[in-house]
């Protein structure tokens, strides 16, 4: 596996979710003006429950799917027929779940907002639930079978698209426009996959073999179950933590929260994408070789830490001036949150590529069992420091969380697997982290000393992760060549790549 390669698609796929950060960031400065904490607050819980109830109703087929396609792309009658019956549960799926929403609209609303006054945005989540479920059905399928870019563009072209109109209906009708602003963003996505779908090949069998197609689908709910578990409570995690801020600090609070929430989204989301986008198919493709399989996932921990660590740096260094830049002085209180979720957010990068481990192998019951244990201890964090260190105990638990987590996953991958970290992985690693303590303990002295060691360290580590990237893929073309003299005239030579890391 080219590491080359790695970085190129994560970088392809990393810029096209850096726009779409972007776009993410204006669209949340925009709401923010527009609806205040309280409306953030809002737009976040009903976020939340329709991420939950997608989660719900894929029951795992966006991950069971594309791993079969991944092993299975060279086949392009097994491809047609994976394709039609991902199609099948996302209509099938996608009625029930409007059914469901629309039956349990107030009971939904009472728990999650403590009555029952937004019983009507609740019921009309069950649209934005079945259209989610078409989108991301369908864009699993491109994602199995390697169009990276095709990905990339249907990401960044329905960011922007919705972001409009999203925002124009919720200029024009307030509060119940920002369904709006939940629906346009799946069903832009929905209709440009279906453009770029596979064609049906010009011979099948399988027009007309329903049952073939039956137990096929009964083969994914049954491999995709502990997988859509695992993600419910990844998509709970963040709703129920709204839920218990709500109670004890009120529907504010969970404004500041959902900010701090949405921008660790943003800014680390376009590395997470990338992985699941690209990364997971080539695990998947490779992981029967353990010893490809093991440096695979030791570069793609690499590129991930090289690439967002200095930009989590930077957060972390500059919260107190971006937090109300991109939302407003009124969100003072998420500054900390946000400055803990971004030292979380670097243990996160680098278990996420030793968690697709258990994806890749179809261990979806261990995959189950690690993210249950980590979520569960974020919100038990959460629920036992609220009440003690009040709304930025939210962002503690999540560094502490996090932490666990990424033991857990390199605890586990060397048990089953035989995985081992690679020393200059660990030291990358605990370099990054190290720092982010560093910065943490000079916010506690002045912002200005926060801004200056924070942006120093973003600038030595990411010239040095820049370094050691060119060292393992080569100097070639304008901005590698660039960069290399840039390092000559530092006196820091990039040495050449040997044949061992450049494949």
């Amino acid at each position: 596996m080219s590491v080359k390669s790695l970085v190129k698609s994560t970088l392809l796929l990393g810029s096209s979710s850096a726009a779409n950060a972007l776009v993410g960031i204006l669209r949340v400065k925009a709401l923010a003006l527009l609806v205040g904490p309280a409306g953030l607050g809002l737009l976040g819980t009903l976020s939340g429950l329709a991420t939950v109830g997608t989660t719900l109703f894929a029951v795992g087929a966006d991950t069971s799917g594309t791993r079969r396609l991944a092993l299975d792309r060279d086949d392009p009658e097994s491809v047609y027929r994976l394709r039609r019956l991902m199609l099948l549960i996302a209509a099938i799926h996608g009625a029930a779940s409007i059914a469901l929403f629309w039956l349990i609209a107030a009971p939904l609303s009472r728990w999650a907002f403590g009555s029952d006054a937004y019983a009507g945005e609740v019921a009309t989540l069950g649209f934005v639930v079945a259209v989610s479920l078409l989108a991301g059905l369908q864009i699993a399928v491109l994602q199995g079978l390697g169009r990276v870019r095709d990905i990339a563009r249907i990401g960044l072209t329905s960011s922007i698209i919705s972001t409009a109109l999203g925002l124009a209906a919720v200029w024009e009708f307030g509060i119940p426009g920002v369904i709006v602003l939940l629906l346009a963003q799946p069903l832009l996505s929905a209709l440009l996959a279906a453009r770029l779908a596979p064609a049906k090949p010009e011979q099948t069998t399988l027009a007309s073999n329903r049952s073939l197609l039956l137990s096929h689908w009964r083969d994914m709910m049954r491999e995709g179950a502990p997988f859509m578990l695992s993600y419910l409570a990844l998509a709970f995690m963040p709703l129920g933590v709204r839920a218990l801020v709500i109670r004890t600090e009120g529907l504010e609070a969970a404004g500041h929260f959902h900010a701090a929430w949405t921008m660790s989204v943003i800014y680390v989301g376009f590395l997470l994408n990338a992985m699941s986008a690209d990364y997971f198919p080539r695990l998947t493709g490779v992981v029967s070789d353990k010893a490809k399989a093991i440096s695979l996932m030791n570069d793609q921990i690499t590129v991930g830490i090289i690439i967002g660590g200095p930009a989590l740096l930077l957060v972390m260094a500059t919260a107190p001036w971006i937090v109300p830049l991109l939302y407003s002085k009124a969100f003072g209180p998420a500054v900390a949150i946000v400055e803990w979720q971004a030292l979380g957010n670097l243990m996160k990068i680098a278990g996420w590529p030793i968690a697709f481990l258990s994806m890749a192998r179809g261990r979806s019951k261990q995959f189950l069992a690690l993210e249950l244990a980590w979520t569960s201890l974020f919100l038990l964090l959460v629920w036992a420091g609220l009440p003690v260190l009040g709304l930025e105990a939210t962002g503690m638990a999540f560094a502490a969380s996090c932490t666990v987590f990424l033991f857990l996953q390199t605890v586990v991958a060397w048990k089953t697997f035989g995985f081992t970290l690679r020393r200059d992985v660990v030291l990358i690693v605990a370099g990054y982290v190290a720092t982010g303590v560093v910065i943490l303990a000079a916010a506690r002295e002045s912002a200005g000393m926060q801004a200056a060691v924070g942006a120093t360290a973003a600038v030595v580590l990411g010239l040095a992760g820049l370094r050691h990237m060119l060292a393992k893929t080569g100097v070639e073309g304008r901005i590698g060549a660039g960069a290399a003299r840039m390092f000559a005239r530092l006196g820091w030579p990039v040495a050449p790549p040997s044949a061992h890391s450049a494949h």
